[in-house]
């Protein structure tokens, strides 16, 4: 990992890492929000970017950040939030993709408060379509179905669920105690799973939100899933590719996606669930 460059407050309270490959489309408006935070002035940036050809690095360059770069070869989920860390200095801990949208001012303040807490923490917030961009009927039922809307602050959970590093915060002591596995997918999910039988604390924050969606094909829906799948060491079985299927079949119509559509997805994410060689 080789330093690009480096800028940072003295003696920051708050980490936001984020790692970025070809995201310019996205980040003008990623940064606007971010440097919109009441926290800001507290908190060092860091984006590693592994490879962009797209004017990434050259837009990250210009910001009072701190940028590392590794080769596309290089990368991995869990080892690049690992890497990000390292080089990190604050307590608390807040992993962004590069291409969320912040929808509350003071998201990270909130989340910085709820992680501090408690020494072994970590906690989410609620992901939801991205209005500017675009979502597709999918991924607008999966997003309302794993991040459900709720009354309260924040929920205490003793699953992993929606745990995500698209949109998450730790505290250093929970990461030192358990790294991320260096796996190349589902590595937030192990992470929280291992995290809650050390007895760490995981919260779900629904009141503060994300826009988050990448208008998936069909096809990018099953390269995704099956990713997952495998890094889970799920063997799939017929019986559990049928009732992902006629789940998400059923719910895509309920919500009024045309059927074609709505058996394109479902097929998508069920095939994903057969057996290896099917």
């Amino acid at each position: 990992m080789t330093p690009a460059k480096v800028e940072r407050p003295l003696d920051p309270q708050l980490a936001v890492l984020i790692r970025v490959k070809n995201e310019i489309s996205a980040l003008p408006e990623f940064w606007r929000r971010l440097s919109s935070q009441t926290i800001l002035s507290r908190t060092e940036v860091i984006f590693l970017d592994s490879g962009s050809t797209d004017g990434t690095l050259d837009f990250l360059l210009g910001l009072p950040v701190c940028v590392y770069e590794i080769s596309p070869s290089d990368f991995q989920f869990g080892r690049s939030c690992n890497q990000l860390i390292s080089v990190s200095q604050a307590q608390i801990l807040v992993l962004l993709s590069g291409h969320v949208l912040l929808e509350q001012h003071d998201a990270l303040e909130r989340l910085f408060e709820k992680l501090v807490e408690h020494e072994h923490a970590a906690a989410y917030m609620r992901q939801v379509p991205n209005t500017l961009w675009g979502a597709s009927a999918y991924e607008k039922a999966f997003l309302a179905k794993r991040f459900a809307p709720e009354k309260s602050k924040a929920i205490e959970l003793h699953e992993p669920l929606g745990f995500s590093n698209s949109a998450s915060g730790l505290t250093r002591a929970a990461w030192q105690r358990n790294p991320f596995p260096e796996i190349g997918a589902s590595e937030d999910f192990i992470w929280a799973k291992r995290h809650l039988s050390l007895g760490g604390k995981l919260f779900y924050l629904p009141s503060v939100t994300v826009m988050h969606s990448h208008r998936e094909s069909p096809d990018a829906v099953f390269q995704r899933v099956r990713l997952n799948v495998r890094a889970r060491k799920k063997t799939g079985s017929y019986l559990e590719a049928s009732y992902y299927f006629s789940g998400i079949l059923l719910s895509l119509i309920l919500k009024g996606t045309a059927f074609r559509e709505a058996w394109q997805y479902a097929e998508a994410h069920a095939r994903a669930y057969l057996p290896q060689g099917s």
